[in-house]
């Protein structure tokens, strides 16, 4: 009987010791670390991050980058990366614009970012009108102008 109470003694004194060093190992992580996780959209690659801070690792590059891109870089990419956006519209300005041979529009955006038409619909592309690309269902992405009523589908092409 003494044996048993001795053991278990030694088992719980061990369990509480256990907890405060995790305590004190969680205490060494900067704020800075945790900003660095909390940034990242994507819930698994975030507790992935919150998961190696709580082990002792040091975030990594890669997950730095994660945080640090913004929602405008990821507008339209969805469908090839796992990001999650919630801006459902976008203004923007047109750099270029061409035409393909089956007469579908090409747009090089101001930001750099290209897209290209996917409906064959007719659509006119003037220099000073003000233009949008707003999400659809289905990961679809349709161009329009402020001032007409008519959009087409286009996909982000880079």
């Amino acid at each position: 009987m003494v044996k048993r109470v001795s053991l278990s003694s030694v088992i719980g004194s061990t369990a509480v010791a256990a907890c405060f060093t995790v305590a004190a190992q969680a205490q060494s992580v900067s704020s800075e670390q945790l900003a660095v996780c909390a940034q990242i959209e994507n819930p698994l690659q975030r507790l992935v991050c919150f998961d190696k801070l709580a082990a002792g690792d040091q975030v990594s590059a890669t997950e730095q980058k994660a945080a640090a891109r913004t929602p405008e870089d990821r507008f339209g990419k969805e469908y090839k990366e796992e990001n999650r956006v919630v801006d459902d519209m976008m203004y923007v300005s047109i750099a270029e614009k061409s035409q393909d041979p089956y007469g579908r529009w090409v747009i090089v955006l101001t930001n750099g970012q290209k897209w290209k038409q996917m409906d064959s619909t007719s659509y006119q592309l003037p220099n000073d009108a003000d233009y949008f690309i707003e999400r659809g269902v289905l990961n679809s992405f349709y161009l329009g102008r402020t001032d007409i009523n008519k959009r087409i589908r286009v996909q982000r092409a880079d």
